[in-house]
Parts: structure tokens; C-alpha cells; sequence
């Protein structure tokens, strides 16, 4: 078996780094059968945008001392190999933008937990949202919205009020940041069929960007997000933190009562 470690740089990651690499080895990311992070979920995702290139990959993520692992595995120096085939195989679906600029340039990302898309200056983002054959367009003003896959709404989108969507599910959720009208907007959960249009009003005098973890986009005109049709990467859990993460009905009691659901979404 080879694996290919990828640690955090804080001193317990490389202490681990150091011990499981000697124990086990160490492979280039490209010829390995796994490659397994040391550090928290930060490092795990890095690991998971460098799988994009390479969509058979799995990837283990161990959370370290000082780190935060909202969806890593404990870490254990012992018994990797066995935990490695025993795990379970989550497919994680990759979120895809097609952004237009203003002045007409056109780009393309892609992002494993989150787009955000937000203002770039002081004053409010005038937005013009749709879901694809779901009614009309929603005015919102506000910093922003947040779209979120499952692995990706227990991080930034939980921070803004956003739900916890189970890992595994077919969901995604649309979390507004300082929505200033119209005021108590709800964050909405989707199926992940959903196509999300989203129109910058007054573009070039209200600036708006759209992030990933890896890259950011300025004076974003219009952008179309949705989960891509033909990427995923795969996330190995075991046992213990797939009694975490997700609930045996596949449903999560974080999801808000009231919801507005898009594609006939089912949270159950």
C-alpha cells in the first residue's frame, strides 16, 4: 500500500508527519493509493482540491493537537492500514461557478465545501437570485450569500446562522451574510439538481467577488452556481466519525423547520 502523507505545518502535524511516514513511508500524492492529512480540516481540503485532478483518490484526514477537524477522523499512529480499508467511502459532490465578469471576461471554479460570493467594498451588495424553475427572482441586499455543500456546512456557513446538512446527502444550502433586506431572510436548503442564477445589480458601482478556498473572482456581473455534473472527490470516514457527522435517518436536526425547498429536496 502507498500513501502519500500531507501534514499542517504546526509542530504536531509534523511530529505526526515524521512518525507515520517512517512507520509507513511517504509517495508522491500521483502514485499513491491514499493520501492521508495530518492537521485539521483546512489541510484536509487542500488534500481534496489537489484529488480534483485525480478523481479516484481517496483522502483520510486525521485531526492533529491544536487543530480544528470538524470532519476528520482521531488520529492514531497504529492499525492505519486497517483503518484505511475499513473506512467507509463518501463521495463528495464539487461545487462549479460560471461567473461573468464585468467588462465580459468569462471564468469557471470549482470548490469543495463552499462558494462565497460578497461585496468588495463598504456598501451593500444588490443582488437578483433565482433557483432555476422556482418562481421568481429574489431581491436581496446585504455583504453576501454563502452556497455550501454538505461537508462544507459545518464550517463558515454554520457561522453565519446557516444549517448542518448530513454528509452524504443530496443537499445544498444558500446562507445569507448581513442580509439587510429583506430583513429575517432564512437561509434555504436545496436539492443539489438546483441551479442558482444570481444577477450583480449595479455591478460596477456596488462591486461583488466570488471566493473559493483556493481562488477568488472581482467584479463578478452575473454567475451561475451548481454542483458539477461530472467531478467528485472521495472522503474517507471511519466508524467513529461517521457517527458524527451524519444521522442514522440520513436527516439532520440542524435543518430549520421552516425551509424552502427547490426540486423537490428531501431532507429525509
Amino acid at each position: 500500500m502507498k500513501i502519500a502523507f500531507l501534514a499542517s505545518p504546526k509542530p504536531g502535524a509534523q511530529r505526526a508527519l515524521h512518525e507515520l511516514s517512517s512507520r509507513y513511508g511517504q509517495t508522491p500524492a500521483a502514485e499513491a493509493d491514499f493520501i492521508v492529512t495530518l492537521g485539521g480540516d483546512g489541510t484536509a481540503l487542500e488534500a481534496l482540491h489537489e484529488a480534483l485532478a485525480m478523481p479516484a483518490k481517496p483522502v483520510f484526514a486525521m485531526r492533529t493537537d491544536g487543530s480544528v477537524g470538524s470532519f476528520c477522523n482521531s488520529f492514531r499512529t497504529h492499525d492505519l492500514t486497517d483503518r484505511l480499508h475499513a473506512a467507509s467511502r463518501v463521495q463528495l459532490p464539487v461545487l462549479q461557478a460560471e461567473i461573468e465578469q464585468v467588462g465580459g471576461r468569462s471564468r469557471e471554479l470549482f470548490a469543495i465545501n463552499e462558494i462565497v460570493l460578497e461585496r468588495q467594498v463598504f456598501q451593500q451588495a444588490k443582488l437578483s437570485v433565482a433557483v432555476r424553475g422556482n418562481g421568481d427572482p429574489m431581491n436581496i441586499n446585504g455583504d453576501g450569500l454563502v452556497l455550501t455543500t454538505p461537508l462544507g456546512s459545518t464550517g463558515y456557513n454554520r457561522t453565519l446562522g446557516g444549517p448542518l446538512l448530513p454528509l452524504g446527502s443530496s443537499l445544498m444550502a444558500v446562507t445569507g451574510k448581513a442580509i439587510g433586506c429583506p430583513l429575517a431572510w432564512p437561509p434555504i436548503v436545496l436539492s443539489d439538481h438546483s441551479i442558482l442564477d444570481i444577477e450583480v445589480v449595479e455591478a460596477a458601482h456596488r462591486p461583488v467577488q466570488i471566493a473559493t478556498t483556493s481562488e477568488t473572482v472581482l467584479n463578478v456581473s452575473r454567475a451561475r452556481l451548481f454542483r458539477s455534473p461530472d467531478r467528485t472527490v472521495t472522503l474517507l470516514v471511519d466508524r467513529e466519525a461517521q457517527g458524527r457527522l451524519c444521522t442514522p435517518s440520513g436527516a439532520s436536526a440542524d435543518i430549520p423547520l421552516k425551509l424552502r425547498l427547490s426540486g423537490r429536496a428531501k431532507a429525509a
